[in-house]
């Protein structure tokens, strides 16, 4: 026989599982009988309770859950800065939390920055341990080799008035010259 678990128990005192399936542990029927009376304590405690709030109290709050059910949909608000107000009366710990962390941001850059303003340029100048800021258009490219298995490659790095340009010629291995 196996012994039951304390979810069939709580089953069985809240008249969940069938009168067939009797319970045959003494130890399982006391648990099931002490859950029965703990839950009789709850309920009449609670009932208790409730007789002691005020009567206009009670109808008060049927009032409110009355008019919860019959407009479940809240009402529109009444202008924009209503609505603008209630968006960030909802969002306020989200706000405050990326303003918080984007200061905490800036504040550790110009502290770690190092160097002074003066010392580093756009384009890749500096001291004081900046790193190279330069956009990557403007960075020189050269390419001396490249692998292209199953072919032969060419590469030329050249230098005009609009800036580098790299030109990479790729033929194919089995070609015959001249054809």
């Amino acid at each position: 026989m196996k012994k039951p678990h304390d979810i069939e128990l709580m089953e069985h005192a809240d008249g969940e599982r069938d009168h067939a399936d009797r319970l045959r542990d003494p130890a399982a029927r006391d648990k099931v009988a002490a859950i029965g009376e703990l839950g009789e304590l709850v309920r009449g405690h609670l009932e208790l309770s409730a007789d002691a709030v005020p009567p206009a109290r009670f109808e008060q709050l049927w009032d409110t859950i009355d008019k919860a059910v019959a407009t479940p949909e809240r009402a529109p608000a009444k202008g924009l800065w209503v609505a603008i107000g209630g968006w960030f009366e909802r969002y306020r710990g989200h706000i405050v939390t990326g303003v918080v962390s984007a200061g905490a941001v800036a504040a550790l850059a110009l502290v770690l920055r190092g160097g002074h303003p003066d010392e580093t340029t756009a384009h890749g100048g500096g001291g004081g341990g900046s790193p190279n800021v330069m956009p990557v258009s403007y960075r020189p490219t050269e390419i001396e080799s490249l692998d292209t298995p199953g072919a032969d490659s060419t590469v030329f790095n050249l230098q005009d008035e609009d800036g580098p340009a790299t030109v990479i010629w790729v033929t194919p291995e089995d070609t015959v010259e001249g054809i």
